[in-house]
């Protein structure tokens, strides 16, 4: 996604972050749901440039999603349903995108209350290089081109008893949805995406002495309370750090160096 489906992306996981921390709330069930919802969209072109196109009310796409939805998901899949139809899209295909990897993200988000997100990293990696190097599984995908679902049970078959159940999970999609993107291509795709998840979830916190035990608890804590989730700390003293610390989280960068507030200081004055 890019420009402003990638923004309205954003939003929308942002506000799922709250949904799937809901008490009780099944995450592979939401996942499912999303996936199916996503689908059943996809199924009728004239749903799909309703509910992307930008100048159509946002009450009136909200009703058509209510009228398909209501009684018949979750109230969280509905919610993000609602929250993904409210807002604006680059391309007709985003919409269906966006709905796919709220799905995805729900799956990445148990695979990491499991501790093994790095597990279905790996294991995605290597279905992607499977279906790649297996002439017959790619003449067989080949065959029933036509069918996403029957690609989905191939794969399901193929990798029941052999990864983790959320890597199964994942892969089924990967290759259940209609698209002209090749299904090595389309689970390499959720790999790379968990990818990026491990690596936001990544914190290199640079010092100018080593934290105590208490201290890292506390910046523990508090990345916390900012991500929503347990963020790994990779601690680092650099001789750059003049006091203070310098935090860096995927794209986002906290610095809190003497440097820093001396040079902010600076621009005040001079402004």
């Amino acid at each position: 996604m890019r420009g402003t489906s990638s923004t309205s992306f954003a939003e929308v996981v942002q506000q799922a972050q709250s949904v799937f921390a809901t008490d009780g709330l099944s995450l592979d069930s939401t996942a499912d749901e999303l996936f199916a919802i996503a689908d059943a969209i996809d199924s009728s072109n004239q749903l799909v440039r309703l509910l992307s196109d930008s100048g159509r009310d946002a009450e009136v796409k909200e009703s058509a999603v209510r009228a398909l939805l209501t009684g018949k998901v979750s109230d969280a899949a509905l919610g993000l349903t609602l929250e993904v139809v409210r807002r604006r899209w680059s391309e007709q295909e985003d919409i269906l995108d966006a709905l796919e990897r709220l799905g995805v993200t729900a799956l990445l988000e148990q695979s990491e209350r499991e501790s093994v997100l790095g597990q279905v990293e790996e294991e995605l990696f290597q279905v992607s290089r499977l279906i790649d190097d297996s002439a017959e599984l790619s003449s067989s995908f080949d065959d029933i081109r036509g069918d996403p679902a029957a690609r989905g049970r191939v794969v399901r078959t193929l990798l029941e008893g052999r990864v983790h159940r959320l890597t199964g999970a994942l892969a089924v999609r990967a290759v259940s949805r209609r698209t002209e993107l090749k299904p090595s291509r389309r689970v390499r795709e959720i790999a790379e995406f968990a990818s990026d998840r491990r690596r936001r979830l990544l914190a290199v916190v640079e010092t100018s002495r080593p934290l105590d035990e208490a201290q890292q608890s506390r910046l523990a804590a508090v990345l916390a309370g900012i991500y929503g989730r347990e963020v790994q700390m990779n601690l680092e003293v650099s001789q750059d750090v003049v006091g203070g610390l310098r935090i860096h989280v995927g794209d986002d960068l906290y610095d809190a160096t003497v440097l820093a507030r001396l040079a902010q200081a600076r621009e005040h004055l001079v402004s």
